[in-house]
């Protein structure tokens, strides 16, 4: 079950007003829905390439005929004669094709360096957040101010704002690792505890790679160099079998998860510093995280929903109340039971006691698909239950299979009086637009 955060009651904070965690939360959720909405939009892409690459090889068996051979290298390829006819369109068509393909590498490759340069805005954010909340930070950097930009600024606010500036700057400029290894150093020093956001971090090595293939396709087109080489001998990639001068791309299964990879680095490292410099508001940060992985179970990311619930149950561990983490737990439950990991479900339901709390009873009658059972708890609690309302019912994933059953339907009607149906609203002149939308791909020239 989700709670309800800012950007639901649609109040628009100006920067006065928003308090830190407000901070932090925007960031974090910007960033989320920007890689989400790249990793959502690839996929459209590049089944519109091969829509056009499809077309094109219908035009091109037009105006020609075909033989099925076998390569030198043994590879089935298909050869296509052109008429003396159509002989001039050839040249098109061929150009197209070619493009079509080039097309297919670069778009994958695109969306890789897209979400890392994302990565770095949400990262620059982030610190810069952190340095506001603790200006000590500032003081531990080691770089010297030349007195003279004294007297460049109106203000201290001003010549603040420039230092911080040029601090996120500099760390910027640095390789993504060392990035996270001098945010490390600086809070230890001004904590005088050690600190760490790269240790028991198991993504780690997935977001080096990451980040090196970024810089193979941002300065050699993916042609792998010494220095990706070396750093791969260190970290011992997963599946790298690269040599010297080969092209590294960017498949869609290696797309998919570096979406992940830069999805679990934000969460954590966004959580792992609120805590470090807002203890005071750890209700806010529960709350958010537990909202993070409603989310993720709503957009059908159940994968990336038991990694973020790790994260709070096995790494954060303390919680602001025994309620929010019991809804995080269900959450993972929830997570396993729609991946059909009934033995992982079960094995949380075991191990947590669930006879405090309507919700929680509920929920576990649910993923046990006790249906009749948990028929006669929802007539029971009624429609008025501050939790379990009819949003609740119409929205939470822990019901997702159990709104397709009779139980569920009979009870849903009992309670609100209607039949149970889930609506969209779209704007009508935007849908009408869109039916009009005509994509003729056989036009190609």
């Amino acid at each position: 079950m989700s709670k309800n955060n800012n950007q639901e009651n649609n109040e628009i904070m100006t920067i006065e007003e928003a308090s830190f965690s407000d901070l932090l939360e925007t960031n974090l959720d910007r960033f989320l829905e920007e890689l989400s909405a790249l990793n959502d939009t690839l996929p459209i892409q590049i089944v519109m390439l091969s829509i056009k690459h499809k077309e094109l090889i219908k035009k091109l068996e037009r105006i020609s005929t075909t033989s099925e051979e076998i390569d030198e290298d043994g590879n089935e390829i298909v050869r296509y004669k052109v008429t003396e006819d159509e002989i001039d369109e050839f040249p098109k068509i061929h150009k197209h094709l070619n493009r079509a393909d080039i097309a297919k590498k670069i778009i994958p490759r695109n969306f890789i360096v897209s979400i890392i340069s994302q990565y770095d805005a949400f990262l620059g954010e982030l610190v810069r957040i952190i340095y506001d909340i603790n200006p000590n930070l500032i003081r531990s950097s080691e770089k010297e101010l030349n007195p003279s930009d004294l007297f460049n600024f109106d203000s201290i606010e001003d010549l603040k704002l420039h230092i911080v500036d040029k601090e996120v700057d500099s760390l910027l400029r640095e390789e993504h690792l060392e990035q996270l290894k001098v945010l490390e150093k600086r809070i230890s020093k001004v904590t005088k505890n050690e600190f760490y956001l790269t240790k028991g971090l198991p993504v780690l090595k997935d977001f080096v790679e990451l980040t090196q293939r970024r810089n193979l396709f941002v300065h050699t087109n993916g042609i792998v160099t010494r220095q990706y080489l070396d750093i791969n001998n260190k970290w011992k990639f997963k599946d790298c079998k690269s040599s010297l001068n080969d092209e590294l791309r960017a498949e869609p299964g290696y797309c998919e998860n570096s979406y992940r990879v830069l999805f679990e680095m934000a969460v954590k490292l966004t959580h792992v510093l609120w805590r470090k410099f807002l203890p005071e508001d750890r209700t806010r940060a529960d709350e958010h995280l537990n909202q993070i992985i409603y989310d993720l179970l709503v957009d059908s990311e159940y994968s990336l929903a038991v990694t973020i619930s790790d994260f709070c149950t096995n790494t954060i561990k303390k919680f602001s109340s025994e309620q929010l983490r019991k809804f995080i737990v269900i959450n993972k439950a929830i997570a396993y039971k729609l991946l059909d990991k009934k033995d992982e479900c079960n094995n949380i339901i075991d191990n947590e006691d669930w006879s405090i709390g309507n919700e929680f009873k509920l929920a576990k009658l649910v993923l046990l698909d006790e249906f009749e059972k948990a028929k006669q708890l929802m007539i029971k609690i009624g429609a008025d239950d501050e939790l379990l309302n009819k949003g609740a019912y119409e929205n939470w994933p822990l019901f997702k299979v159990f709104r397709k059953t009779k139980e569920f339907k009979s009870a849903y009607f009992e309670l609100f009086n209607q039949e149970f149906s889930l609506e969209e609203i779209q704007n009508k002149e935007k849908v009408e637009h869109e039916k009009e939308v005509n994509l003729d791909l056989d036009d190609v020239e």
